[in-house]
């Protein structure tokens, strides 16, 4: 029996875990890889090691912090460094870098052994970081991405938007793997369950688990349930990130703040959960062209979803009908949530066609197989 191949994949969050990280890791181990995250834990607050569904974690430093991006970019080097100094031990076939702040490291280790690095786009790094800077660094952040994807032997991304973008400045052999999630599976005694505890009155439930973080019209959602608006659902909402505090004070009688939720517990809030938002200020680059995984999961449960105009999300729903599209940062979030819960024959074409949808195309089975056609082709090319 020939050895596993070794995967290294670099992470610059602390895998709570990474929703996207853990699905392609865990592809590759269940298509017989060996694979190794190596995460920065910026916090220090997490288990140095562990291994998850198969997949081995390490973490380390330097401390660091999410929201201060000058002690992040002064920290970003000695990551590199450490990163660099823990894969030297390592065995490794592939490298597989997340997202452009690691890709440096990444690049550097696969040419001193000659192997593949594949760069895994989660985002267009130099939009995202467009919120944090001025428009001065985040020009040098483009200029840097730009001349960065062309180095790879391979790149991932989310979607075709950000696959022709990646493409038009030199990327080669580009892979679409979206986030689309496995067919939910929870026991019906436990998804009821779970509604009775979201909703001890009974009332519809509208689901955000996600990240919390700004321009994600999730502080506009939490004041209208804390206040009058959707007087018949309830406002769930659950994940990590600079909001969370925010979140949570505004807890109430219409609005409940969960926290983080486990991936093995997710599939149960989806199906428990009668509509889900997403509704993301289309004014940001990412925000515009990127797909959250939330699309992909109302699809796999027949929920309906709300998401916003002028956004990739937003042309999806409208070409398959599986949700309704609003103008970001107005109350049409809310009316837009009492139109599926009132309609009932307007919310049964959602389901369905999100359902028709996710069997045909978006679902997981299809982008494990691109992801491990992809491995198998650069296997071929190595050998």
């Amino acid at each position: 029996m020939a050895d596993k191949k070794h995967v290294i994949m670099l992470l610059s969050n602390p895998f709570r875990p990474d929703p996207r990280v853990h699905k392609e890791a865990g592809a590759l181990v269940k298509g017989g890889y060996d694979v190794t995250v190596l995460c920065w834990d910026r916090e220090q607050k997490y288990s140095g090691e562990e291994t998850v569904d198969g997949i081995k974690i390490k973490r380390f430093g330097p401390k660091s912090s999410f929201e201060d991006t000058k002690l992040f970019l002064r920290t970003l080097p000695t990551f590199w460094k450490l990163a660099r100094k823990e894969m030297a031990t390592m065995k490794a076939d592939f490298i597989h870098a997340h997202d452009l702040d690691t890709l440096s490291p990444a690049v550097k280790e696969a040419r001193k052994r000659k192997i593949p690095v594949i760069y895994d786009s989660h985002e267009i790094y130099h939009e995202m970081a467009s919120e944090r800077l001025g428009s001065f660094m985040v020009g040098m952040v483009k200029s840097y991405e730009m001349r960065m994807v062309r180095k790879p032997d391979a790149v991932v991304c989310v979607n075709d938007r950000f696959k022709g973008i990646i493409e038009s400045w030199g990327a080669r052999n580009v892979t679409v793997v979206m986030g689309c999630p496995p067919k939910p599976d929870a026991p019906a005694a436990v998804v009821d369950s779970l509604k009775k505890q979201l909703s001890p009155d009974r009332r519809q439930i509208v689901v955000y688990i996600g990240v919390l973080e700004p321009n994600r019209n999730l502080t506009e959602l939490a004041d209208g349930f804390s206040g009058e608006k959707c007087p018949n659902a309830r406002l769930v909402v659950g994940g990590y990130g600079t909001l969370e505090k925010e979140i949570a004070a505004r807890k109430g009688q219409r609005l409940s703040f969960i926290g983080p939720v486990k991936p093995a517990d997710l599939p149960a809030y989806t199906l428990a959960a009668d509509i889900l938002v997403a509704v993301y200020d289309p004014a940001f680059g990412n925000n515009r062209d990127s797909v959250p995984n939330k699309l992909f999961e109302a699809m796999s449960a027949g929920k309906p979803i709300i998401v916003a105009k002028g956004t990739w999300t937003g042309q999806t729903v409208e070409r398959i009908g599986c949700g309704l599209t609003v103008e970001y940062g107005t109350d049409a979030v809310f009316q837009a949530i009492d139109r599926l819960l009132a309609d009932k024959d307007l919310y049964q074409k959602c389901a369905a066609n999100g359902l028709k949808a996710f069997d045909g195309e978006y679902n997981w089975p299809n982008m494990e197989k691109r992801l491990l056609g992809l491995y198998s082709g650069l296997s071929v090319a190595k050998d």
